[in-house]
């Protein structure tokens, strides 16, 4: 039986006394029919391909196409430097989302991207939106997580951020450098 909202969960929790942790691997179990100890290996098998990928990540391979490589590296750069707009922990989750969507495009093992929008529909989805500039937290945000989940979306942080993010409609222009890199990569095609 799928979980399909929160509220499921919460219910399940209170019923059967169970952290919700043990009824979304409950849940696992019986929907791909598995044992627990399979659930539990195939979640520690996901996360060492992950872990993995992220450990081995250097900035320095590019895609075939060369228009993919080294932007993880340089958000975390940015980090280091103190120079990212969105502060520490969020500067973190998208430098290691770049880096995942780099290994990944590079042909390296093939992971998910810890990233709402990149990877389709996920089993759960974590929010967390305890601080950082009001220009991220708008309405598109918050919709892409809540539609991105299957099972769950957890939200950390108060009831008024939310409200606020549900009266933020402002979609703020993209800075980034693809379309200098797609211009680069043409101009070594074609000899310009």
């Amino acid at each position: 039986m799928a979980l399909d909202s929160m509220r499921e969960i919460f219910d399940r929790m209170a019923e059967e006394g169970k952290p919700f942790w043990e009824i979304v691997l409950e849940t696992d179990m019986e929907e791909r029919q598995v044992t627990r100890n399979q659930s539990m290996a195939k979640m520690l098998i996901t996360w060492q391909a992950m872990s993995d990928a992220a450990d081995s990540y250097t900035g320095q391979r590019r895609s075939v196409s060369g228009l993919v490589g080294g932007d993880g590296m340089k958000m975390r750069q940015y980090c280091l430097r103190g120079e990212a707009m969105s502060g520490g922990y969020i500067s973190e989750v998208i430098a290691e989302a770049l880096s995942m969507a780099e290994s990944n495009a590079c042909m390296c093992r093939i992971v998910a991207a810890p990233t709402a929008g990149a990877c389709g529909v996920l089993p759960a989805v974590l929010l967390p939106l305890l601080s950082g500039p009001r220009m991220l937290f708008n309405r598109n945000l918050l919709y892409t997580a809540i539609t991105r989940a299957r099972n769950c979306v957890t939200i950390l942080g108060s009831s008024a951020t939310v409200r606020g993010m549900i009266e933020n409609n402002n979609e703020n222009r993209r800075f980034t450098a693809l379309a200098e890199r797609i211009r680069e990569v043409c101009g070594q095609i074609w000899g310009e």
